[in-house]
């Protein structure tokens, strides 16, 4: 889990009017998108002798504190995120010196919790709430429930709920089938090769029309698509057999996208440094295609003829390549 962990945070700390989309989403709220979002200590420890938990996202958006889980697979959270909260805010109450007040000759305590959600990565869950039902001592009953989103819904349903921030992670709902890839036979294996693949293609697809639709810019899109191959290559990491078939169903458009930030540039006006950028970006991508045509076994002459280079060209190349191994 460590992995999503980095890369949502890396998502979110990148483009943060997208985290702020999926807080109106889930929540109901009307943030600007452009409003200022604090990241908040996400250690707890209560006491000195007891044991330190981390929460995974624990935040504060105009006043208003969210904490927000990411989890592979279903499981019991329901009392993890009754605790989570509870013990945030007694330790703010702590912190503030405010555990009790007088009032009317009783003591009373303000137990303010902030606005909790589950976000499940890889689990099928098909309830929208958890819901706790805390039966007190007096015989009142007090229903606590908070919203579970799923990344598994198809990136049509992410993007009708503005939340694309999970169309990268859509792939992960595969997590509990490539852990177990290598047991499996080469026809399955295939069969979960395409479909890493359609979710790679699908994903694109409506990124791109997110794009063209003026949605997300294009550097929302460059690091979405980012941590798409990200996801799939750490996925990918659980069978070669697997990599192998989805790499040869076809090359990368990162030049394309590379043209995307460019003509956002110059629509914005900002021209200074996007000559170097482009034959950055264009190199860069140039290696990454080389690469994968020499992984194939290509020829340099078929290389060559396929990017429409020289072979002296691919040769310089295939140098760099090799020094950067």
């Amino acid at each position: 889990m460590a992995f999503y962990d980095k890369e949502i945070k890396r998502v979110c700390e990148s483009c943060p009017r997208l985290l702020i989309l999926l807080i109106n989403s889930v929540f109901s709220k009307h943030h600007a998108e452009d409003a200022e979002i604090v990241f908040l200590d996400k250690e707890q420890t209560i006491d000195a002798n007891e044991n330190t938990t981390y929460m995974d996202m624990f935040l504060e958006i105009e006043n208003c504190k969210y904490h927000i889980e990411y989890q592979l697979l279903e499981g019991n959270m329901a009392i993890r995120m009754v605790e989570y909260g509870m013990r945030e805010t007694i330790r703010g109450l702590r912190q503030n010196g405010d555990i009790s007040r007088v009032a009317d000759d009783k003591y009373e305590i303000e137990i303010v919790m902030p606005l909790q959600a589950v976000v499940f990565l890889a689990g099928a869950n098909k309830e929208d709430k958890i819901r706790v039902n805390l039966h007190l001592p007096d015989g009142n009953t007090v229903t606590y429930e908070l919203p579970c989103i799923s990344a598994s819904k198809t990136v049509s349903e992410l993007s009708r709920k503005k939340m694309y921030l999970l169309i990268p992670f859509q792939q992960v709902q595969l997590y509990s089938r490539m852990i177990r890839a290598s047991q499996y036979a080469e026809k399955t294996k295939m069969k979960l090769a395409k479909a890493l693949y359609n979710f790679r293609i699908n994903a694109k697809t409506e990124l791109d029309n997110l794009y063209k639709n003026d949605i997300l810019n294009a550097n929302e899109v460059e690091l979405l698509i980012t941590s798409l191959h990200n996801i799939e290559d750490n996925l990918l990491n659980n069978d070669d057999l697997i990599r192998e078939r989805v790499s040869e169903m076809g090359d990368e458009d990162y030049v394309a996208l590379s043209d995307r930030l460019v003509q956002q540039g110059i629509e914005q006006g900002i021209t200074q440094g996007y000559n170097s950028g482009l034959n950055d970006g264009i190199t860069q991508t140039l290696k990454q295609q080389i690469t994968k045509k020499l992984q194939k076994g290509k020829s340099i002459f078929q290389i060559a003829e396929e990017c429409e280079l020289t072979e002296d060209e691919v040769q310089k190349y295939v140098k760099e390549i090799e020094q950067q191994i």
